[in-house]
């Protein structure tokens, strides 16, 4: 029998069943109400409790976080042109993160970044030299990189100029001057064992090594430190050396020519003494590859003069056929020992690449000094006596 409304039985089933939030008192007498509507109200409100709990956070989060994140991120810079005077280093192969390290840990710059990022947006930014430069304490990324760009900050004190065709001798010298004579016996010492500074593998004659860093000493502006060592200061000519051999596939394509490198560094060198212009250097490495084919002499007189040079003689005094040696390309065939200067990158790349002739001589045709080149031997007769009586500058 079912329980009349108003009985105790039911109000004592609300009182245990019922939604402990709400008052029986307010729920119609005798009216059940089901238990799923009533779970789905808590779900509701608990629901609206966490979005609303998460939103909170959010909010906290951005007002909180969004500034720091933005101070995190701001790159440190000073606003001026800074104040007193700061000397730092470029070095050879520094990249902008490299320049900007030094500027920061030298107090010229607040950070490394506000270099970088002046430098990102400025082309000319890969024109800095290396070199010793005074620059000022705290200044910005921007004036920083002005003033290594101005040609006045670079001190050339330091400075080592190896230019193109320029031999070991011209190096010593320039050496000497920079690190002072009391070094030069120290300087003569590490050219004498090209071994310990770091010549490239795949470079070697008859199976040895070569017996001197001759054409290996990269044609460029080297910044030193007046204390440094004549062995690391040859070490990185090398090293600059490497790379443009990497650059140009030097080696490789020599090799794939039939050429052993270090042969067609030495052609390279004898293109560089004989070419005045750069259009002529692919020219004279392919008349001296035609006549090496040949078997002929290659009658050069850059290597009797290189010989002069290293024997202590003037070489503008000497009979080029008459010099003692395997210099003497008049009396000996084939290449020379070693190359007779150290060439630049147009060199290279033309004994790697001559120019496709059969061209057998070759002679100045002007004061300027371009050269004429044929294959007639009687031509080529006709232009030196030509270029005798011009007087530009044939023996």
């Amino acid at each position: 029998m079912r329980p009349r409304n108003g009985d105790q039985s039911t109000e004592e089933h609300l009182l245990f069943d019922g939604d402990p939030d709400h008052d029986v008192e307010d729920e119609p007498r005798g009216r059940r109400v089901p238990r799923v509507d009533r779970s789905r109200r808590r779900h509701r409100r608990n629901l609206r409790l966490s979005l609303l709990l998460s939103a909170t956070i959010v909010i906290v989060i951005a007002a909180v976080g969004v500034p720091w994140a933005i101070h995190q991120l701001r790159v440190a810079d000073y606003s001026g042109s800074g104040t007193g005077s700061v000397t730092i280093r470029v070095k050879d192969g520094d990249s902008a993160a490299d320049i900007g390290s030094t500027l920061y840990r030298a107090g010229v710059v607040a950070s490394a970044e506000a270099f970088t990022n002046a430098a990102e947006k400025d082309s000319q930014s890969t024109d800095i030299q290396p070199g010793t430069y005074v620059l000022h304490r705290h200044m910005s990324g921007q004036n920083a990189l002005t003033m290594l760009l101005s040609p006045s900050s670079r001190s050339a004190g330091s400075d080592v100029v190896v230019p193109e065709g320029a031999t070991v001798l011209d190096v010593e010298a320039s050496l000497t001057k920079v690190l002072g004579a009391g070094r030069k016996h120290a300087i003569e010492a590490a050219l004498r064992n090209p071994g310990n500074l770091g010549l490239p593998l795949g470079y070697s004659t008859a199976g040895r090594r070569p017996l001197s860093p001759e054409g290996f000493l990269f044609p460029a502006t080297y910044s030193l430190d007046p204390g440094e060592a004549p062995g690391d200061a040859l070490q990185t000519m090398v090293a600059r050396f490497a790379t443009e051999d990497r650059s140009l596939a030097f080696a490789s394509t020599a090799s794939q020519r039939g050429l052993s490198p270090y042969r067609a560094l030495i052609i390279a060198s004898i293109a560089q003494a004989e070419a005045k212009f750069p259009a002529d250097l692919p020219k004279v490495a392919r008349v001296i590859l035609n006549r090496l084919r040949d078997h002929r002499p290659l009658q050069i007189d850059a290597t009797s003069a290189y010989r002069a040079k290293l024997t202590g003689l003037d070489p503008t005094s000497i009979i080029y056929s008459q010099v003692e040696g395997p210099y003497n390309t008049y009396r000996h065939l084939g290449l020379p020992p070693t190359p007779i200067d150290n060439p630049g990158a147009a060199a290279l790349r033309a004994a790697v690449h001559p120019a496709s002739g059969n061209w057998l001589y070759y002679v100045n045709s002007d004061s300027a000094g371009h050269l004429f080149f044929t294959a007639n031997e009687q031509a080529f007769a006709k232009a030196a006596a030509r270029c005798r009586a011009q007087h530009w500058g044939c023996g």
